[in-house]
């Protein structure tokens, strides 16, 4: 009878102990809410137009006046007549500009069509970060073409007249029994070090200028 009776007591021990964890409850746990910043909270980027690169770009396509066009619409869209009044500048190199302008992918526009002359408004804008693409892309492309070039000048042997007619490979000039296929002077060696040196230094400064842009 007395193990029966330990048996009874570890039970309700067990039992006891259930129900003290079920009655326990655990401590609530408080979730980190990470505080996200509103859409308008993030700025973009604005690239001025005295970034070096666009300031150049803008002085090769229109010189100081295209400064002066793109300055006049960083903030605000302007038809071309506006643009004139603001400026002082004659509507014709107005429209001129935007037109240079836009293709060099500097400015962009927005058409609107006219309800009583049926004629279509263009609103201009100014667009430094699509201009400074359109720049980086172009300059990586000329960089490769300088590479390829560079890398052909240094594994190929050239041969040349003393009359400045273009130069010719080892093949051509063997072609030729070397002799220029143009002027029949002989050809000689020809050294192409200071081509190299040039392409070199080309290479150098469009990759100094990428790291920037």
């Amino acid at each position: 009878m007395a193990k029966k009776t330990s048996k009874k007591i570890v039970k309700a021990k067990k039992k006891t102990a259930t129900k003290v964890k079920q009655g326990k409850k655990a401590a609530p746990v408080s979730a980190k809410r990470t505080k996200v910043q509103p859409k308008e909270a993030i700025e973009k980027k604005v690239i001025p137009l005295e970034n070096p690169t666009i300031y150049e770009l803008l002085h090769q396509i229109a010189g100081e006046h295209g400064y002066t066009v793109a300055k006049a619409i960083v903030s605000e869209e302007l038809t071309d007549e506006e643009i004139a009044k603001r400026t002082g500048i004659r509507l014709n190199l107005v429209r001129r500009i935007l037109y240079d302008l836009y293709d060099n992918r500097v400015v962009s526009y927005r058409r609107v069509r006219d309800e009583n002359s049926g004629w279509y408004i263009y609103y201009w804008k100014v667009d430094p970060e699509r201009a400074l693409a359109y720049v980086k892309t172009n300059r990586q492309l000329l960089l490769q073409r300088l590479e390829e070039q560079l890398e052909k000048e240094k594994n190929t042997i050239y041969f040349s007249c003393s009359n400045g007619c273009p130069k010719m490979t080892l093949e051509e000039a063997a072609e030729n029994d070397f002799k220029c296929s143009r002027c029949k002077g002989k050809l000689e060696p020809y050294d192409n070090s200071a081509v190299i040196i040039s392409l070199e230094r080309r290479i150098q400064t469009l990759r100094e200028q990428l790291a920037q842009t």
